[in-house]
């Protein structure tokens, strides 16, 4: 190997080198800095680590992951009720035993029972029911001026009528037996013959005195009122027959002072 001699600072040899090998002496203070570096750690600190918070279970997982232990009322299978008070049952009088509203009822003052506007002794006067006449009761009872007051009506009249006193029943709900009564005739009664005993009831062809007479009917017949009335020679004409069939045609209804066909109810 080639040797040469490089000069100290002062100009003289300092003695023989290795040629390629003058700069690795002084790299070895710094190979051993590096080699202690690394087998001793970095000199720059490490940071300390953190240790990671357990997550907080949320309510969702806490109800899914651990029993509730909260209480839940049981609900009552029955809930108790007040009892119902039980109604009282009112029976219906049984028709004739007591006069009822919608019910018919019949005038059984023997003098007739005076109509009024209103309930009351001083209500208007507007006419009279005659004894014996059937009425519909249409509103009452009304307890005025020490009566009872009932509003009754027919085909001719309406008003209120006093049922009676503390004598005599005026108004009664018991209709009976079929009757004669005095009232004007009306399209469809039954009426009797009224023209005395010993009287007979001239029925004609038509309505009118001119008319031939077809039967001559005696006191007491009952007839039923098919057809009129009709205005003739001063009498009113209802045109009667019978139930046998054999009697049909026109008969007047009165004179004004007697009645010759009187109402059946």
């Amino acid at each position: 190997m080639k040797t040469h001699s490089s000069p100290d600072a002062a100009g003289r040899a300092a003695g023989p080198v290795r040629a390629g090998r003058g700069w690795w002496p002084a790299l070895i203070p710094w190979l051993a800095l590096a080699l202690t570096s690394l087998a001793c750690g970095s000199f720059v600190p490490r940071p300390t680590p953190v240790p990671r918070p357990t997550a907080t279970p949320t309510v969702a997982e806490i109800q899914t992951t651990e029993p509730s232990t909260t209480a839940t009322l049981e609900l009552a299978t029955s809930v108790p009720t007040l009892d119902a008070p039980t109604p009282t049952f009112t029976p219906t009088p049984a028709p004739g035993t007591a006069i009822i509203v919608g019910q018919p009822a019949r005038v059984v003052a023997t003098q007739g029972l005076n109509v009024r506007k209103s309930a009351g002794a001083s209500g208007d006067r507007t006419g009279r029911y005659p004894p014996g006449a059937i009425v519909s009761v249409l509103e009452g009872p009304v307890d005025a001026d020490g009566y009872r007051w009932w509003r009754v009506g027919n085909n001719e009249l309406a008003g209120w009528v006093a049922e009676g006193d503390s004598e005599a029943v005026w108004l009664s709900p018991d209709l009976g037996s079929t009757q004669p009564v005095d009232r004007p005739v009306q399209m469809g009664d039954d009426v009797l013959v009224t023209v005395g005993e010993t009287g007979l009831l001239k029925v004609r062809s038509a309505a009118g005195t001119s008319a031939s007479v077809d039967h001559q009917v005696p006191n007491q017949t009952q007839l039923t009122v098919v057809e009129g009335p009709v205005e003739a020679n001063g009498y009113r004409w209802w045109k009667v027959a019978n139930a046998a069939g054999n009697i049909s045609g026109w008969a007047a209804e009165g004179d004004g002072e007697e009645r010759w066909l009187t109402p059946l109810e």
